[in-house]
């Protein structure tokens, strides 16, 4: 039987086709559904058109999007999913998070997820890490049920304060956190 897995998706634009080419190779193991803040599903970028992303999402699932406020409160008392992956996971969300501020899709099934006692995995990504959003995530290090794919410094001479996640490590990441264990090392070099 499949793990339930739930998949939120926030803005760092620019890593989406990373993850969705890494999402793809979970579709034998994991039952997908997806979580979307409304940035990510109504905003076109130069990195692609929300239209395109949605239809992507249902390539990989068979499940509704939840797209709103509405559908992600229903996530708590339904108890259905094993666990969840938020990834790429910006800067302004996971300060959402760690702050308790549930006003949008994500954070919302986020705070869900933590209320039935599931694994959250973080995918950072941001161009501010090592700056001020550096605090957030490590609250988010240390916070009950919290576990991270491993990051690095993307691009240290021009953005040193940058960092994105090592996408091609959801898979182990995800099996790791299953068994109570963060994948090590968390920081790493670039590749």
């Amino acid at each position: 039987m499949k793990d339930k897995l739930l998949v939120g998706i926030t803005g760092s634009f620019c890593n989406h086709e990373k993850v969705f080419k890494e999402l793809e190779k979970l579709t034998d193991d994991y039952e997908i559904t997806f979580v979307l803040t409304k940035n990510v599903s109504t905003r076109d970028t130069r990195f692609g058109l929300a239209s395109e992303l949605l239809k992507r999402c249902q390539q990989l699932s068979n499940n509704n999007i939840i797209l709103n406020i509405v559908e992600a409160e229903k996530i708590g008392p339904l108890n259905y999913y094993d666990l969840m992956i938020v990834v790429p996971c910006s800067a302004n969300s996971l300060s959402r998070i760690v702050h308790g501020a549930y006003d949008c899709p994500v954070s919302l099934c986020v705070k869900a997820m933590v209320r039935n006692k599931k694994k959250i995995i973080i995918g950072l990504s941001s161009n501010d890490v090592l700056g001020i959003s550096g605090v957030n995530f490590m609250k988010c290090l240390n916070m009950k049920y919290f576990f991270s794919l491993p990051i690095y410094q993307d691009d240290p001479v021009n953005k040193p304060n940058s960092c994105t996640s090592c996408y091609e490590l959801i898979q182990e990441t995800l099996s790791l956190a299953k068994k109570n264990i963060q994948i090590q090392p968390v920081l790493r070099e670039k590749k």
